[in-house]
């Protein structure tokens, strides 16, 4: 094994000396190290040689899109935002490349610096209310842990068993049953930095909550999600206002809101009552607020005018002394919807488990951008949660700071993001995330791009979507590689590398980001 490693640092200094031969610098020595610290009993992950060989940069330069404006030496990376692909060209940020950073950590460093959630335990212990809370220490926010620590949250979305034939074979050669394949999964999502799980994990909640009860001293986080407005309206027979979905919040203005949210949190969340290990809940998805093409306050008016989303919305251009609408107006009146919609359902969960936290709605496409949107999330959520696609950089000068002005007693959570690569046998067809030529560029596209989110204070923690790739079988034909895991239940090498040199450095990323 050492001969190996060896081999390794001998192949990563030519690739560097390569870049110099190239007229290109090298990054400089970087003074000192990682502090010393004693070591716990854990299995360090180890990957292909050819992972750990950096690739060719560009000249040094400052990153723009930073408050800081940073310097870094970038890669540069080809994307697609569809499939099939039309190439653009792009510089990207990865660990090994930040000027004055040194990133090799190990797995017992990490360790030994973090608690069983994977929070940070160097800055001082919060009070320990046995459940996860908010708390901005500094200019930063920060999840508190049930033990009092300032913890990000690192996990994946969909965490549960893929339903294809490949799938299941290959699900019964490698685990055998449930409880196995957990707690493999556990260990090798702890190995890459990941320490919870995310949205649609329906199948799995109550495993994960098993395996808790078994393993508590490696807990997975729970981040449950439901669907309260389709239930809201199948449970008292309500119609939506011009009979689409795509009206689905104006349902909230009917009198029975409020006393729904309560009866559904009392039996639906149920089971995640005053669980510790549950960081918080998610009432519904990517709730359609508007789109770029399409208005909320347009598709009301074009409906009945017997409904009660039609009379509220006359009702408000009268009041308004408009007869036309405009994204000022409609971002008004969404808002309005919002604030109904959040209110009703936080209301309700205050009167059941008063430390649940509140995750939001996961706000998608133009409502992450529509003010009054954010502002009722704001007042109504513990965190906002962001499904964050279509952007190459994370928009720190301009979502972000407007996230944190239209919302400043919420922090936010990006609760899916991801790329898919186009060496797979997966034809890529489905999915808002961009396309990248191989493995590598998927890589250091996670690297880029979580560096942003490290970068903003505001931002609490992330979820990749998703856990395994989509198979031709479960998404309708047209199968994507969005997973950490292959639909053998294998991880991705590169991926997993680069992923685990940023969640290890997660905490240290954020100093050296706040210095």
């Amino acid at each position: 094994m050492k001969l190996v490693k060896s081999i390794i640092l001998l192949i990563m200094a030519s690739a560097l000396v390569y870049g110099c031969v190239k007229g290109q610098d090298a990054p400089p020595p970087v003074a000192g190290g990682t502090t010393p610290v004693e070591e716990p009993d854990v299995e360090e992950p180890e990957y292909p040689e050819d992972v750990y060989v950096l690739p060719e940069h560009l000249a040094q330069e400052n990153y723009k899109e930073s408050f800081n404006n940073d310097p870094y030496y970038p890669v540069s990376v080809q994307y697609s935002s569809s499939v099939p692909v039309s190439w653009k060209t792009a510089k990207a940020r990865i660990v090994p490349y930040l000027i004055g950073f040194d990133y090799e950590t190990t797995r017992e460093q990490y360790a030994a610096s973090t608690n069983k959630y994977g929070s940070r335990t160097d800055i001082g212990q919060q009070e320990a209310t046995g459940r996860f809370y908010v708390k901005k220490i500094g200019d930063r926010w920060y999840f508190i842990d049930p033990e009092g620590y300032p913890h990000h949250q690192r996990g994946v979305a969909s965490l549960r068993k893929g339903s294809s034939t490949r799938n299941a074979e290959a699900f019964k050669a490698k685990f055998g049953n449930d409880f196995t394949w957990l707690e493999k999964t556990q260990e090798e999502l702890a190995q890459t930095g990941f320490h919870g799980s995310g949205a649609f994990c329906t199948d799995t909640y109550s495993t994960i909550q098993s395996f808790n009860r078994a393993h508590p001293e490696s807990p997975i986080t729970l981040a449950p999600s439901f669907g309260f407005l389709s239930k809201f309206r199948s449970e008292y027979g309500l119609s939506y206002c011009n009979g689409e979905s795509n009206t689905a919040v104006a349902l909230v203005l009917h009198d029975e809101w409020p006393q729904f949210c309560e009866d559904y949190i009392r039996t639906e969340l149920a089971p995640y009552l005053n669980d510790p290990n549950v960081i918080g809940f998610f009432s519904d998805n990517e709730i359609n607020f508007s789109s770029m093409s399409s208005r909320l306050l347009d598709r009301i008016l074009k409906g009945s005018k017997s409904d009660i989303a039609y009379q509220e919305a006359e009702k408000f251009m009268n009041d308004k002394g408009a007869d036309k609408v405009t994204d000022e107006l409609n971002d008004e009146f969404a808002g309005m919807l919002a604030e109904r919609y959040y209110k009703g359902v936080k209301e309700a969960l205050m009167k059941i488990d008063d430390k649940m936290l509140y995750l939001g709605s996961r706000l998608h496409g133009t409502p992450k951008y529509m003010e009054n949107v954010v502002r009722a999330a704001g007042e109504w959520c513990d965190v906002i949660s962001i499904n964050y696609y279509s952007r190459w950089d994370v928009e720190l000068t301009g979502a972000v700071k407007d996230w944190e002005t239209w919302a400043p007693d919420a922090p936010f959570i990006v609760t899916e993001f991801y790329t898919k690569a186009m060496d797979t046998d997966l034809n890529n067809k489905s999915g808002a995330g961009f396309a990248v030529p191989t493995q590598k560029e998927r890589a250091y596209a996670y690297q880029h791009f979580t560096l942003g989110l490290l970068e903003a204070k505001n931002c609490v923690g992330w979820h990749w979507f998703k856990y395994q790739d989509d198979d031709g079988e479960d998404n309708s034909g047209e199968p994507a590689n969005k997973g950490l895991f292959d639909n053998n239940y294998d991880i991705y090498p590169w991926l997993a590398k680069y992923a685990r040199d940023l969640n290890y450095n997660a905490y240290r990323l954020m100093d050296y980001f706040d210095k």
